[in-house]
């Protein structure tokens, strides 16, 4: 049974670039991956709306957009598959607002090989696939409190309410009441 290759969508205007990129992606890897490669921020949005792909490579310098502009995009239109940010100038500042925004990595072009790349790749794919095993998990936490008949409820140490199901809302007619009845708990 042979292992469907990951597909990657290569967001880069510079054909040198992508070469690069490719060869590091391409070179001993066998069919692991397939490589798509798009030059323009309006082509970049085309393909991201297909949704086909499992990973995604963004150079942050991409004409009169950014990197961080099309990672905004992305997420804003549903995208929940990693996107690593590329860059041929290495800056902090851009590092920080990438990974705060939800990138999974910031490489530099510069100090890039195939290694790092074939790591942060892999990070950033295990790191996905947590965050899908952690929200399934909330989900299914959540559905069942909801449905529960019994009365349930969450209270922060300061006796904020975090969390109300359903039927606690209904027995005790809200926030207020409790709010009260957390005191009373965690003060006997």
């Amino acid at each position: 049974m042979t292992k469907e290759p990951l597909r990657i969508l290569l967001v880069d205007d510079d054909e040198d670039d992508y070469v690069l990129t490719r060869d590091l992606l391409l070179g001993d890897s066998g069919d692991r991956f397939h490589l798509d490669w798009v030059d323009t921020y309006g082509r970049a949005v085309e393909a991201i709306e297909r949704k086909k792909h499992d990973l995604y490579l963004f150079d942050y310098r991409l004409g009169e957009q950014t990197g961080l502009e099309l990672l905004q995009y992305s997420i804003d239109a549903g995208i929940r598959a990693p996107i690593i940010l590329l860059t041929a100038h290495g800056d902090r500042d851009v590092d920080m607002a990438a990974t705060e925004m939800g990138a999974s990595d910031y490489l530099d072009k510069l100090t890039l090989n195939r290694e790092l790349l074939e790591r942060s790749i892999r990070y950033a794919l295990e790191r996905k696939r947590a965050e899908g095993a952690l929200r399934e998990s909330e989900e299914k936490y959540r559905s069942m409190m909801e449905s529960m008949d019994d009365p349930v409820y969450i209270c922060s140490p300061d006796y904020h309410v975090e969390y109300m199901n359903p039927t606690m809302i209904k027995k005790t007619g809200g926030q207020n009441a409790v709010g009260e009845l957390c005191y009373k708990v965690l003060h006997g």
